[in-house]
Parts: C-alpha cells; structure tokens; sequence
C-alpha cells in the first residue's frame, strides 16, 4: 500500500549535514505513481544552522532529483543531453518534495519532460528535459580544457556540498560563507554504479555548486539564490574520476548575475556546459 503524498514537515526521515553525505540518498525517490514521485532525504548546510537561517534546500539536489524523476519515465537506453530549470520559491529543507513529471513527447531517438517540484502545494522549481537515444557518431570538440595542473599534484580539500575537490579555496568574499574557486577539479565522495543517468544526475547536483559566489565587477553587491539553470550533457560522464569545472562570470545587471561553465573529464573532453543566473543584492552598509 503507497502512503499518501505530503508535504508535511514531520515526514522528512533523513537529514545529512557537512559530515555524513549520501549522494545515492540524496538521488533517492519514492515512486508513488507512474508520473509522481518523492524524496524525502534532504540535505542540511550547516552554514545556514551557524548563523540562524531558515533549513532551504540546496538546488543542485532539486535539479538533481527532478532530472532523476524525468529519466525514471524515459527508457534506459535514453540519456539526458539537456535540462532548463527556474527555481521559484525557495524550497524548505524540513519538508519532503513532490516531483510531478508531464511526458510532453516520446519520438525516434528524442524525449521530452517536464517536470514541477512542489511543497506544500507550491511549485518551488521547474525542469524542462530532453532525452536521446546515443548515435554513436564522433564528437568534433572545438573547445580545449584549460591548462591546469592535474588532480592528482593538488592537495585535496573536502566542499561543503557533497564533492571533495582538488585545489585551493580562495578567501570568502562576502562575510564569513564559504567560498568556492571558479576553477576546481571534483568528483563524488562515494562511487557511484555504472548507471548513465546517475551519473549525470551527480553532474547536475554539482554544477550549482558555485551558484552565486563568483566575483561581481560591483562590489557592492552580494550573491543570493540561483534563478535559473540550464546544462548540456556532451558526452557520458564518470562522476566517480575528476572533472574539472571552469566557471566564467559574464555580467551583472538588474538585480541578476550571469555565470557560464565547461565540464572537462581528466583527458580533456568537454563532457558537459553550464550557463546560470542568480540574484545579487546590494550590500548593506553599517
């Protein structure tokens, strides 16, 4: 017998903080019904416990989750080449999510969904997802990774935010937060089962890990929420090897930041590009 889908904030059974994360419970739903599903693991900052801030959920997980539930109604030799995402409302990390998939369209080679992330009756985010069966044609990369120095010559440094990575961590620009470089190799703190969408799910959980803390040429202004995200998935992706991230902020303006990305895999292949905008208010003065 399936309970009944809530939202309600005593049902939340499992929390991770900094110390203890899970990213296949973090990637875990319930199936409820063909097209509906829910998650009731979340994950906790203890950032925003030190300083008294409400429990929200990190977006990366709800972006996560939502492509999961998408690629849980697609067939398995389907594989995510694109998703586009609005965060609405901020999510509450006390309460469970509903995830809502709409099957917009099965073709040949292509899928299409859409999917609602909703609390307490509310939609908090919104996915639009494509799915495509692989061609195995050959990939003509114009864009080459960055020359950087290899994962393996770097001190490796644990990320709030499930990723361990590879690098130096650069002062925080605003107040105490924690800070993340523009410029980092990753990869999951737990191995992951050679399941394609998982992976790219995992990718999907990372890519807004920098939300929000890139340099803004006003110094007066400080980051807030992701707005929207969108990512491209070039090729398949191993998430349990080291994947350079390299992010470029572009412009702020009108209360938003915009940011760009490219995912390299340790030879060098572009496996995936990000491109996201998030809120940036004006600091306040004593």
């Amino acid at each position: 017998m399936t309970r009944p889908v809530t939202s309600d904030p005593g049902s939340v059974t499992r929390r991770f903080d900094d110390g203890d994360v899970d990213l296949l419970s973090l990637l875990d739903l319930e199936r409820v019904d063909a097209d509906l599903f829910r998650a009731d693991c979340v994950f906790v900052e203890q950032w925003d416990e030190r300083i008294g801030a409400p429990a929200s959920l990190y977006g990366g997980q709800v972006a996560a989750q939502a492509l999961r539930a998408a690629g849980a109604t697609v067939d398995r030799e389907r594989v995510p080449h694109s998703l586009h995402g609005y965060f609405l409302r901020r999510g509450d990390a006390r309460v469970p999510t509903v995830y809502k998939v709409e099957r917009d369209r099965d073709g040949g080679s292509f899928s299409a969904r859409r999917v609602a992330a909703v609390q307490n009756g509310e939609v908090v985010f919104t996915m639009s997802a494509s799915f495509q069966v692989p061609d195995g044609q050959p990939v003509d990369q114009v864009e080459r990774m960055p020359t950087v120095e290899r994962p393996e010559r770097l001190p490796e440094t644990g990320l709030y935010r499930l990723v361990s990575t590879t690098g130096r961590l650069p002062a925080a620009p605003f107040g105490d937060r924690p800070a993340y470089p523009t410029r980092f190799w990753a990869r999951v703190t737990q191995p992951l089962p050679p399941d394609p969408l998982l992976h790219a799910c995992a990718l999907t959980y990372l890519s807004d890990i920098s939300t929000g803390v890139l340099p803004s040429p006003d110094r007066t202004l400080a980051p807030g929420a992701s707005v929207d995200h969108a990512v491209w998935f070039h090729t398949g992706v191993d998430m349990n090897d080291w994947v350079l991230t390299d992010y470029v902020p572009r412009i702020t303006g009108h209360g938003r930041g915009w940011y760009t990305g490219s995912l390299f895999d340790p030879a060098g292949t572009l496996v995936a590009s990000v491109a996201q905008e998030a809120l940036f208010r004006a600091v306040a003065r004593p």
